[in-house]
This record gives C-alpha cells, structure tokens and sequence, in this order.
C-alpha cells in the first residue's frame, strides 16, 4: 500500500503496515491511506475509547490525526469451544461494547489499580490498541505471571485460546479491543 501526503507538494511514501497477517493488516497513520481493500476498523488515538467501521473502498485515516486501522481480510475463523470452565473473554466489567457485526466486537476497556480481571478465557484472535503508557501483569490458571508493558498507540495481535487475568500495576490502563469472529 502507498500512503499519498495531501498538501500543496504532492509527497508519495510507502506505508509498512506494523502488522499483517492472514486475518489483518494493521496500519498506523496520521495521513489517509489509499481506499481500504477490505473493510476495517479505525481506532483513534486523538479521540480515546472510540473506533469507527469503514468499507471496503472508503478512504481510512485522517490527516493529522493518529489512527490504527484494522483492516479485516477474508479469513474468518470460527471461535473455540470455551471448555476452559472461565468466562470468555468478553463482556466483563468495566468494558463498553462500541459496535459489533458479523466480523468484528469492538470493545473499550480501561483497567483499574489493584483491580484484577476476572480469569477469562479468549475463544476470538484479538486486535489490542492500548490507549495509554502502562504495565499490566498477566497470570495464567497455574500462576505464571509475566509483566507486559505497553506504550500508548502500541498494537498486538493475540491468538485465541488463551486463559488469564491482568492487573494494573503501573500507570493508567485503557485499550480498543477488537475481537475477530
């Protein structure tokens, strides 16, 4: 894809997307790109706690403002049977479903200091777009912790099948989550 820079000197660059694989390409911009092949989700960072749905065929982005752009290939994947005896992942507390369709629930979530996750179980590949600079420790059903830290705008693509909690542990804590169907 070849993101074009709108202005008064026409300014060509090529665009790498920060992730692509069989079910999403992930673009991070503060320019539109070109009309979207598939549809896809835009979450903006300018604006926390939102995202929009667009169309194949619309332009995505906007200039000046810093989006994550989703965009979802012809790849479904059907959810796993939740035998993990845990909720899934989604609704829990504290969590604002932004829309949902056939192919994508978008979520917004902040987390809470010393307010740990329910232990859940993710039967949907997920797009994370953390909203804010924070660390959050993940502990698995046998205890195993690790502490992740993210940078605000930073994007991950995680697998399903997966069971843990999250805790705050420094920082503020919110994400656009974005569950692939």
């Amino acid at each position: 894809m070849v993101a074009i820079a709108l202005g008064s000197a026409a300014l060509v660059q090529a665009a790498q997307p920060i992730i692509d694989n069989e079910r999403v390409t992930v673009w991070d911009t503060t320019s539109p790109l070109p009309p979207a092949e598939h549809d896809f989700v835009a979450v903006s960072l300018t604006k926390k706690g939102t995202a929009v749905l667009g169309r194949k065929g619309e332009v995505p982005g906007k200039e000046g403002a810093r989006t994550i752009v989703i965009e979802l290939k012809d790849h479904p994947v059907a959810p796993l049977p939740n035998k993990s005896g845990y909720p899934n992942a989604f609704p829990r507390p504290h969590v604002k479903k932004l829309f949902e369709n056939d192919r994508v629930i978008v979520w917004s979530y902040r987390w809470n200091p010393g307010e740990p996750t329910p232990m859940h179980f993710h039967d949907k590949d997920v797009v994370v777009v953390y909203e804010e600079d924070t660390a959050l420790k993940s502990t698995t059903p046998d205890g195993t912790s690790v502490l992740n830290e993210y940078k605000d705008g930073q994007t991950k693509f995680n697998l399903r099948d997966r069971t843990h909690t999250e805790t705050l542990v420094r920082g503020t804590g919110s994400a656009v989550m974005t569950e692939l169907k």
